[in-house]
């Protein structure tokens, strides 16, 4: 489960990370001086869009965004800083230990950053101040402890999937601040964390459903082959009308309701599916597709690799419905139909 901003950065304060200080707002906001107006989605590239705004009047800003209809906008305190930097936490499966990634570069075109570095952090001890001194130097910045042991809190204590920081802001006196926050929960925890759902005015749901505000359905099945599929789309100039996983193993009736749902978005003009069958089987999917496809009649694209693969194949050939085998050429049919 993704968090808006302003939700990752309640967890923030929460563990002692700097944070500039905001206001959450859906319409008008008193205040005076310099602001930065972000809006608040569940996607990326927010500052590519023109939907981060530092700004003398954050009002005008507001109401400039809910054109495109956004409704909701955290507006902070601008913080000066002489240069910008990014962390993040993930938990590397191979090692089986979470990995600190580093880079000197921040911002919006972090991708592009060709200093990174990885620091390994023992799960069983977590960090330690000589984990924390390295870090330090690569940096070039004297008090990250704060950052560093809370986003292993927030990472251990909620099972994180992973927790951002970008940009992280350096000010001239050395001060650090959490400009931004990307927090992803892993689904499949979510029901020890109810205290914090209710916190949040969220509801625990199977069908791990995130509405958008594009025109694209996306489905898949895992949660990082759904986020995967999502920044393709974006990548190839697309726009996402939601998140939706359809879980593992799911059966005929559950991908017929998943398909159902996303294509009973108005909004949604075509779907893409990215599904990589193990414990899934791909005919059971292609029989869901089928099922759900006489009702919602909208074009679906589907990958569909894996279990049963070629009877999966069969059975969506025979109702004219694509399949693919690699995701980019899906998705690239799909944004040129």
């Amino acid at each position: 489960m993704k968090l808006y901003e302003y939700e990752g950065k309640k967890l923030f304060s929460r563990v002692g990370i700097p944070i500039p200080k905001g206001i959450l707002t859906e319409d008008k906001v008193d205040w005076s001086g310099k602001a930065v107006v972000k809006a608040q989605l569940l996607e990326g590239g927010r500052g590519k869009r023109g939907l981060v705004k530092v700004t003398d009047n954050p009002n005008e800003a507001i109401q400039e965004m809910k054109k495109l209809g956004i409704s909701k906008f955290l507006v902070e305190e601008f913080i000066p800083h002489t240069r910008e930097a990014y962390i993040s936490i993930i938990l590397n499966r191979d090692l089986g230990e979470p990995i600190f990634t580093l880079s000197k570069e921040g911002g919006i075109n972090v991708e592009e950053a060709k200093d990174t570095k990885q620091f390994v952090v023992p799960l069983e001890r977590g960090p330690k101040q000589y984990d924390i001194i390295p870090m330090e130097k690569y940096l070039n910045v004297n008090n990250l402890s704060s950052i560093i042991n809370g986003l292993y809190k927030i990472f251990t204590d909620y099972d994180a999937e992973l927790v951002e920081i970008n940009p992280l802001a350096i000010t001239e006196d050395g001060k650090v601040y959490a400009l931004d926050s990307k927090v992803i929960l892993e689904d499949n925890a979510l029901y020890k964390h109810q205290d914090l759902l209710k916190e949040l005015n969220r509801e625990y749901s199977s069908d791990n459903y995130v509405e958008l505000d594009g025109d694209i359905g996306i489905i898949g099945n895992g949660a990082g082959l759904t986020m995967a599929t999502m920044d393709l789309v974006k990548l190839a100039g697309g726009n996402p009308a939601d998140f939706m996983d359809v879980g593992g193993g799911a059966n005929r009736e559950k991908v017929k309701e998943c398909v159902i749902k996303v294509g009973s978005n108005p909004r949604v003009k075509k779907i893409i599916m990215n599904i990589f069958g193990g414990i899934t089987r791909c005919d059971e999917v292609a029989l869901g597709i089928i099922d759900a496809y006489e009702i919602i009649k909208k074009p679906i694209f589907v990958r569909l690799v894996g279990t049963n693969e070629e009877e999966g194949w069969k059975l969506l050939e025979s109702k004219g419905i694509k399949y693919y085998e690699d995701p980019l050429v899906a998705i690239g049919d799909a944004l040129r139909s």
